[in-house]
């Protein structure tokens, strides 16, 4: 036999074999989706395991605020303390609103400072699914990933500002307790917890539909408006007190003041808070596992 009459053979081939055309060829479509139901909460396991995840979001988030900036965290400073002088003008001196017998800039300044933290993480949170979907569909990870991460992200600028408000608490006459670090930790969790719970509704609604960027900003204003930081809660009539307190950040805004001050805490209006807070965390969770699976197809 020649060598130009020689054939390799493989054993999953024959030479009789024909080869198929391309229209025959099977093709095959990758779908990447969860295992769990629609109505299910989210898995806290899987949550953990992409813990590594979270904190690789946060830093980009950071990096990306703060690139070019020539003043850095400084504008994390420079925000509440502008507010906190702008209000003492207006609300302290102009309008004479009562503070409960505290000086009006260490009163509006230790409500601004977890404010301006609890605005920016929902701002971030309720924005931050309609701005990744080119994540969604390349690879599954827990889509609940995004909205903590955007949340977690602000808690540096937070610490900073904290740190700021003690020194000017200082300056007052008011001096780190015992108190402050066990109360700023908790009130600290709650206002995560709650800041999630409404990323969690405001970021699947905004996938949806994107009015809700344009209807926070106002929303967020209004809401100012109606939570006790200009004023004391002592300020609203007594039959209003206990609609000011189903405002979950009235008891949270409250139990600050009175960790700072060392005064009596209203444990109603604080427990009303918490409470609020755990529903909308858990309502939050079975929306957002109900709207989760669209995400990729609409954004």
């Amino acid at each position: 036999m020649k060598a130009s009459e020689l054939k390799l053979e493989t054993p999953f081939e024959s030479p009789n074999t024909p080869t198929p055309s391309e229209e025959q060829i099977p093709k095959t479509e990758t779908v990447v989706r969860s295992s769990r139901g629609s109505w299910n909460l989210i898995n806290l396991d899987e949550l953990w395991r992409y813990r590594e995840l979270i904190y690789f979001l946060c830093w980009r988030d950071i990096k990306v605020k703060y690139k070019q900036a020539a003043f850095g965290v400084a504008w994390v400073v420079a925000q509440p303390l502008f507010t906190m002088v702008t209000f003492t003008f207006l609300f302290g001196r102009v309008a004479k609103m009562d503070s409960e017998g505290l000086p009006y800039s260490a009163f509006s300044f230790c409500a601004l400072v977890p404010w301006n933290y609890f605005v920016s993480a929902i701002n971030r949170g309720s924005l931050s699914l309609a701005g990744s979907g080119a994540l969604f569909s390349k690879v599954y990870f827990p889509r609940l990933v995004i909205p903590i991460a955007s949340v977690m992200a602000g808690l540096l600028d937070y610490v900073i500002a904290v740190g700021t408000l003690v020194l000017v608490l200082g300056w007052y006459g008011y001096y780190p307790q015992v108190q402050w670090l066990l109360g700023i930790p908790a009130l600290t969790c709650s206002m995560v917890a709650l800041a999630c719970a409404l990323s969690f509704w405001l970021g699947a609604l905004n996938v949806k539909y994107r009015d809700v960027g344009h209807l926070l900003p106002f929303f967020v204003q209004l809401w100012m408006f109606l939570t006790p930081i200009v004023y004391p809660l002592s300020a609203i009539p007594k039959r209003f007190h206990l609609w000011a307190k189903l405002n979950p950040m009235t008891g949270i805004i409250e139990a600050y003041r009175s960790v700072f001050f060392n005064r009596i805490c209203d444990w109603q209006a604080l427990g009303i808070s918490l409470a609020m807070t755990v529903c909308l965390l858990i309502s939050g969770m079975f929306y957002f596992a109900k709207t989760e699976r669209k995400f990729a197809d609409i954004v």
